[in-house]
């Protein structure tokens, strides 16, 4: 393979990487930028195979020397971009937040950051793009675990006289699994490096491509020339394949190792200041996304103003300078003993990754605000928050109360727990949550996928703990809405499993002495924008997000009114169940979502935060009084 400088690789870096900077800038005409990361998949398939067949060939490889490039290419600039970041997030972030970005710094030292979104990612309050600080290393751990598995399968394929072949299977399989896959769960197509093989192949196969049109300039000229042509579309047009791993990754992939077999330089794209994007492309992967994070997150709308984007690529082309020059290049010359640099890369690295856990663990680390930040936090934590963990649920209330509550249902009953908590403790009562986000606890009603087994699972062992339980006092919320609409119109028979359901569950769970409050619809801002990051305090300023005016109590009312009537017909059958209506209770003339002196009321359209509960728990506190007397209903 030829070893001359390819100007023709560093200019589809320089494209990768650019289009991949005005994606998340959130520029228009750039929607396909994530296929920048398919781009550079297959480019690191073509050279790190490449090196690794030729040092094979000559009989030189060496596993040691190949990881020791592969750790002075990829470790240094990457260990102080996740620490420049983190101390950024010390200054800035609320704890929350810094608990979150320290979880993405260990994730990311250890090379796992991709198991750790594809793991996160369909949970129920999991954060939003916009909310993890270095989300952007979720490729890179991924070639970091190709370059892990690689050499050894190479050195065993090389035995054989089938090496490309033995790649090419390996490359139909990865896709094979990833299409299978993707109805399944696309999170793990999309993040999971078995999924992602086949791009990294591809690169390989480039290489068994370049060797057949090598001496055939016009085919080689017409073959560059058709990449760039998919290359683009691909990147600027198709906005699809940004979201669909497996075939929508195909091609942008394809097109990127024609390009490299072609072997054929543009002029467009071989002068110096793309192949110096291309040459830095690295560091400014690395040190874009950070950017955007902590200018949204300080400055919010600002942020995504002309004037914001500018001085943003700026700062990104100082700080990739910065890296490129100070860290990327210095230590990439490194000639010191293996051992000397491994020892040393897992001193850094073990160090690193101790002081983010010890931060995660600390909860973000809330003595970095002064008190009266400390209370505003508190008050716009998830209305669930004075819970107090034990085992697989939590307690409120009283510690060792005389009775019990238990609380069933999902994240919409959950957040009652600071709406009931001081009620409870004024009357020695305990409560105890079975609950779980995102999942029904109706009897007969299918949960949403794609959860669906698991929440299944889940629903029998919480109903299970429920009835054999001395809780006298239950309390049943859930989201109606989207249970009754799923993924679209409402239908009867949706209303029907709605109906069944609660009935079966108060049946399963009645007895004598027990008694139900059932919350119904929920009262939900969906007009207003949330920036849950930015509603919290953090040690230096930021700017606040937008505040959410109040809405009409009459349009809160019109949209549970289906729901809550649909519950009051199920509630009627049974002497010892009673229904709370949140929207009769919560709103006056209008519903509130900030409080006059700023603090959240809402987390999101659906959920209250603590101050937004015990607001609730005051408004509707004569119910909430009657319900936990001793005095059953007639």
């Amino acid at each position: 393979m030829d070893r001359s400088y390819r100007a023709d690789i560093d200019g589809l870096r320089a494209i990768a990487v650019c289009i991949v900077v005005l994606f998340h800038l959130r520029v228009g005409g750039f929607g396909g930028g994530f296929a920048g990361v398919d781009v550079f998949f297959v480019i690191s398939g073509y050279l790190i195979t490449g090196h690794i067949l030729r040092d094979i060939e000559l009989g030189s490889f060496s596993f040691a020397a190949f990881y020791a490039r592969r750790a002075r290419r990829i470790l240094p600039a990457l260990i102080v971009t996740i620490m420049l970041t983190f101390a950024v997030g010390w200054l800035w972030l609320p704890p929350d937040a810094l608990r979150q970005l320290a979880k993405e710094a260990t994730h990311g030292l250890l090379s796992i950051a991709n198991i750790q979104y594809w793991r996160e990612a369909n949970q129920y309050f999991a954060p939003s793009a916009d909310q993890l600080g270095l989300l952007h290393l979720w490729s890179l751990s991924a070639e970091e675990q190709f370059y892990l598995f690689s050499p050894l399968f190479l050195v065993l394929l090389s035995r054989t006289r089938h090496v490309f072949a033995g790649i090419a299977l390996a490359g139909l399989l990865s896709l094979a699994a990833a299409i299978i896959w993707l109805p399944r769960d696309p999170e793990a197509v999309f993040f999971l490096t078995p999924f992602r093989v086949f791009e990294f192949v591809l690169g390989a196969l480039a290489i068994a491509l370049e060797r057949r049109i090598t001496t055939r300039p016009t085919a080689r000229t017409m073959a560059a020339w058709a990449g760039y042509i998919v290359l683009g579309g691909s990147l600027l047009v198709i906005e699809r394949f940004q979201r669909d791993a497996g075939l929508g990754a195909l091609p942008p992939s394809i097109a990127t190792a024609v390009i490299i077999a072609a072997n054929r330089p543009t002029r467009l794209l071989a002068n110096r200041g793309v192949l110096a994007i291309g040459r830095s492309s690295y560091s400014l992967y690395l040190v874009h996304w950070p950017v955007i994070y902590f200018a949204n997150f300080i400055f919010g709308e600002l942020a995504g103003s002309t004037t914001g984007l500018i001085v943003e690529l700026l700062i990104m082309a100082a700080l990739t300078a910065a890296m490129f020059f100070l860290v990327e290049q210095p230590i990439r010359r490194l000639s010191t003993a293996q051992w000397t640099q491994a020892t040393a890369f897992a001193a850094v690295i073990g160090l690193c990754a101790a002081a983010a856990h010890a931060t995660f663990k600390a909860d973000g680390v809330t003595w970095r605000l002064p008190a009266e930040q400390r209370a505003r936090l508190e008050l716009q934590r998830f209305g669930m928050s004075p819970c107090t963990r034990s085992g697989d649920h939590c307690e409120f209330g009283a510690s060792v109360g005389s009775r019990t509550l238990a609380l069933l249902g999902d994240s919409y009953v959950q957040q009652y727990v600071a709406a009931l908590d001081e009620h409870l403790k004024a009357r020695d009562i305990r409560g105890v949550t079975s609950t779980v986000g995102g999942c029904p606890m109706l009897i007969g009603l299918a949960p949403l996928p794609p959860r669906a087994a698991e929440c299944m699972a889940l629903r029998d062992r919480e109903l299970a703990r429920v009835k054999a339980s001395s809780a006298d006092l239950v309390v049943i919320g859930q989201a109606w809405h989207l249970y009754l609409t799923g993924d679209g119109d409402r239908n009867e028979r949706r209303a029907a499993e709605i109906r069944d359901g609660l009935q079966a569950l108060l049946r399963l769970l009645d007895r004598p002495g027990r008694r139900f409050l059932i919350i119904g619809g929920q009262v939900r801002p969906v007009t207003c924008s949330f920036d849950q990051v930015r509603m919290q305090p953090g040690p230096l300023w930021h700017a606040p997000p937008a505040d959410c005016a109040p809405f009409a109590a009459a349009k809160a009312r019109a949209a549970t009114s289906e729901i809550d009537g649909l519950l009051e017909s199920v509630v009627m059958e049974h002497h010892n169940a009673v229904l709370l209506r949140p929207a009769e209770l919560y709103c006056d003339e209008d519903c509130p979502v900030v409080r006059g002196d700023g603090v959240w009321l809402f987390l999101d359209p659906g959920h209250f935060t603590v101050a937004g509960a015990r607001l609730m728990g005051q408004r509707a506190a004569a119910m909430i009084s009657q319900f936990l007397s001793e005095q059953a209903k007639p």
